[in-house]
């Protein structure tokens, strides 16, 4: 038997297993449709258990017929699911009573009708994509320009700054739309992946109506776990122990080079900001290192060599430390890294003072720290 039957196979025994556990209960929601094209094959339908770890279970094989039309029932909690349609990859935001409904002459021109938490999804990305264009990639394209025409390099720093800052934007505009347009809908989830602390207290209050409204589903936990990681990293919050090993091995730990005031820098060399950052960084270090600055970078690099070769290049002549698993580093999921680069400021005591500030925002807060 090939894996793909395997696989099918498997599914359906456990969907029919599911069906007969439930057959007293009501069915939370229903997936139907017809596509001409397709006929006599399956449709995958999975579940999104984490988007933070990109976890995925596999829920059905669905059955396409010869006249390209399916029909299944399910008895399933409100999540985020994901029909794979051949080549074509669907998100669809389900709740109960909800019946999603696929139609189509083909897989490209799908029509999903019946769940209004996945129309608030695909509004929700359609605006995400048009305030990065907007405000992050427009700024990147004039870099990209500048750098063609061998423009001085003080405009390149200037832009990579307006960069990160633009991006912090971005993230505070998506909240808005969430604040404004989604409610406490099932599509609010894949939003908490940008999240951040800037907004937390309307956040907690956001959380607290979701469990309100939906009770404590997996999603509902998921959220308050976010809530919990912001809580953590939030200005005034003890900082969390970090250990990782340097470029030659050696386990160095966060608390055992802490001074006066110390910057934990999340970077990486595929970073253009990080990388621009570094001049900002080097100048800060040379001024204040010897009155208590110190700086702790850690990268989220996967190749080796690239990591060096940054350090040189840029003289990051700091305790530099990474285990080269990217957005995987276990710290960086501790600290709920979703975007570089991202910073946060302790005091000698470990407590964070100042949390993503860049450019003259990061140069003003060491200079008040040290020159008043």
């Amino acid at each position: 038997m090939s894996s793909l039957k395997k696989i099918l196979f498997i599914s359906s025994i456990a969907f029919l297993s599911l069906i007969g556990c439930n057959s007293k209960k009501q069915a939370s929601f229903r997936i139907s449709g017809k596509i001409n094209s397709l006929k006599n094959t399956y449709i995958l339908l999975h579940k999104i258990e984490d988007y933070q770890q990109s976890q995925t279970s596999l829920i059905d094989s669905i059955y396409i017929n010869k006249k390209g039309e399916f029909n299944s029932i399910y008895f399933l909690q409100p999540a985020i699911y994901t029909l794979q349609i051949a080549a074509k990859k669907i998100t669809l935001a389900i709740d109960h009573k909800q019946h999603i409904v696929v139609k189509g002459s083909s897989i490209n021109d799908l029509s999903i009708t019946g769940s209004k938490d996945t129309d608030l999804l695909n509004k929700y990305e359609q605006y995400r994509e048009e305030s990065l264009n907007r405000l992050v990639t427009s700024v990147r394209t004039q870099i990209k320009k500048l750098q063609n025409n061998d423009v001085s390099n003080e405009e390149i720093i200037r832009l990579r700054a307006l960069e990160v800052e633009n991006y912090q934007k971005h993230l505070n505009e998506l909240v808005n739309f969430v604040k404004n347009k989604m409610g406490v809908s099932i599509a609010i989830y894949p939003t908490s992946l940008r999240w951040n602390n800037e907004n937390l207290p309307f956040l907690k209050e956001l959380v607290l109506n979701f469990e309100n409204k939906h009770g404590p589903i997996n999603i509902t936990q998921q959220l308050k776990d976010k809530i919990k990681l912001l809580e953590k990293t939030n200005i005034g919050s003890q900082v969390l122990p970090i250990e990782m090993p340097s470029k030659n091995g050696q386990i160095v730990s966060l608390n055992s080079v802490k001074k006066r005031v110390t910057l934990i820098d999340f970077w990486a060399s595929w970073c253009p900001p990080c990388r621009t950052e570094s001049i900002l960084l080097n100048n800060l270090y040379k001024n204040y290192n010897s009155k208590g600055f110190e700086i702790y970078g850690i990268s989220l690099d996967t190749n080796k060599d690239r990591w060096l070769k940054a350090l040189e290049t840029d003289q990051r002549t700091w305790v530099n430390v990474s285990i080269l698993e990217g957005f995987n580093t276990p710290i960086a999921k501790e600290y709920g890294i979703a975007a570089l680069p991202t910073n946060f400021l302790i005091d000698a005591e470990g407590k964070i003072i100042a949390q993503n500030i860049h450019g003259e925002q990061l140069k003003q807060k060491i200079k008040e720290v040290f020159e008043n």
